[in-house]
């Protein structure tokens, strides 16, 4: 949990989100966990300069004692 949200805010304290879109999510269950996939669409300002990225999203869940966690999170750009 720690590392994933380290990570988010690390991002949010170096960029201002300006759009951000999510595509064609997808959720498989599995018993006790679950792959969350989308693409993804964003604009962001770093620096002074407005950044477009997009690509795919993947979270991996576990639940444990009736709550879900998110305990992986993977991202990568459309290949070029």
């Amino acid at each position: 949990r720690e590392a994933c949200v380290a990570g988010w805010v690390g991002f949010l304290k170096m960029a201002r989100v300006l759009r951000w879109e999510e595509i064609d999510p997808e959720i498989q269950v599995y018993e006790n966990s679950a792959v969350v996939t989308y693409y993804f669409d964003m604009a962001c300002e770093m620096n002074g300069q407005t950044v477009e990225l997009s690509g795919r999203d993947m979270f991996f869940f576990v639940k444990e004692d009736g709550k879900w966690w998110a305990v992986a999170d993977q991202f990568s750009s459309y290949p070029q």
